[in-house]
């Protein structure tokens, strides 16, 4: 009789675009001590070669530099949502940039980390964002409320969503577009948008950005 198996750890692969090659070697050090769960495919030092070799690779995971030599970080981010969106993007910062990181995560970024952090949070954060959640750095998340009035909440009353309305916004956070998430619910484009007006209605929210992150400062996500 033969010994019963057990299941090996999730393997997600992961592309690092970054034009520092030690910065990438950094990150590649820092996943290759997760078990085996993350396997890095590709180290890329410019926009154009990480979209070239995410199209190919097809990644599960991008860890995208906001600012890359030869191409802005948001456009590289919306372009990977066309050409690979089953992709997840997270965004790596050492700056406070925060129109530049508020534009990517209008592009569809899952998620933003300051580079100086990553060792004790980055494996974590990429369990998160696989997961299907949206991960921003607590120091990037205010700094994106201060500098530009993402948020707009008085700090009193926590809304209450429907759970229709709530299953809405984590699709958003997913990085979901409208049209997928009426295919993923299976219900109507109409439906989903007077979903997605009533929630950002009720979270005081003006845009997509603006009603993930408050949902998840209110840890509704």
């Amino acid at each position: 009789m033969s010994a019963p198996t057990t299941a090996g750890p999730r393997v997600s692969t992961v592309l690092i675009a970054d034009d520092h090659p030690l910065v990438a070697h950094g990150i590649h050090r820092v996943l290759t001590t997760a078990g085996g769960e993350f396997t890095v495919v590709a180290a890329c030092h410019s926009g154009r070669e990480t979209l070239a070799v995410a199209g190919e690779r097809r990644p599960d995971l991008i860890l995208l530099d906001v600012r890359l030599g030869d191409m802005n970080g948001a456009e590289v981010c919306r372009r990977l949502g066309i050409e690979v969106p089953r992709s997840k993007v997270v965004m790596l910062t050492a700056f406070d940039d925060t129109e530049n990181l508020r534009r990517c995560l209008e592009a569809g970024a899952a998620g933003v980390l300051l580079k100086g952090t990553l060792d004790l949070d980055l494996t974590q954060a990429l369990r998160d964002v696989r997961d299907g959640r949206m991960v921003i750095d607590s120091g990037i998340a205010r700094a994106l409320e201060t500098a530009s009035g993402i948020l707009e909440p008085d700090g009193t009353m926590v809304p209450q969503l429907r759970p229709r309305e709530v299953e809405v916004l984590r699709l958003m956070a997913a990085g979901m577009a409208t049209r997928d998430i009426a295919a993923e619910l299976d219900l109507s484009l109409n439906t989903i948008r007077t979903y997605t007006q009533a929630l950002m209605t009720k979270l005081g929210a003006h845009t997509r950005v603006q009603a993930i992150v408050f949902a998840q400062r209110l840890q509704l996500i």
